[in-house]
């Protein structure tokens, strides 16, 4: 790996797990309802994506692949699949095909592999939240129970 290549992993990491630390505050203000099941999974994934990147940083790979293992049962939990479209279905799937590689490059002790995997990813969950946000509108529907936690709503 070239000297480019570990600054630029360095940079991202210390930028994904900035953002982390800055969701889990946004996540203690955000008053979520204790038996919101959307919000309880969205906390999971939080906290996998959280233990893969501490893993990627630290060259953990079983870190690594365990957090990959929780993020594909997330994946797979019949509560997240919750809203019938087929753009967010897409982005649920895309998600675990993303863990399962990501998983799959741990246990081949592949860095830059899981690295680019966890970066798809990543991009896949921000579009999903931007597609919830700004097309389904779920962060504003005061009226449904169902809301996708972390998004600020303004």
């Amino acid at each position: 790996m070239s000297m480019t290549q570990r600054w630029l992993l360095l940079a991202t990491a210390i930028l994904l797990i900035a953002g982390g630390v800055f969701a889990s505050d946004e996540l203690r203000k955000t008053e979520a309802d204790p038996g919101d099941q959307q919000a309880a999974l969205m906390l999971a994934k939080l906290a996998s994506c959280q233990k893969i990147t501490n893993g990627l940083v630290t060259k953990n790979f079983k870190e690594i692949h365990s957090g990959a293992n929780t993020l594909n049962q997330i994946c797979i939990a019949t509560d997240w699949a919750s809203h019938d479209d087929a753009v967010y279905a897409h982005h649920r799937l895309e998600l675990r095909k993303q863990a399962q590689k990501l998983a799959k490059m741990a246990e081949e002790k592949n860095l830059d592999g899981a690295s680019y995997a966890y970066m798809h990813s990543l991009n896949t969950c921000i579009n999903c939240h931007e597609y919830c946000r700004d097309v389904l509108s779920i962060v504003d529907d005061s009226e449904v129970k169902l809301k996708v936690v972390p998004i600020p709503s303004n």
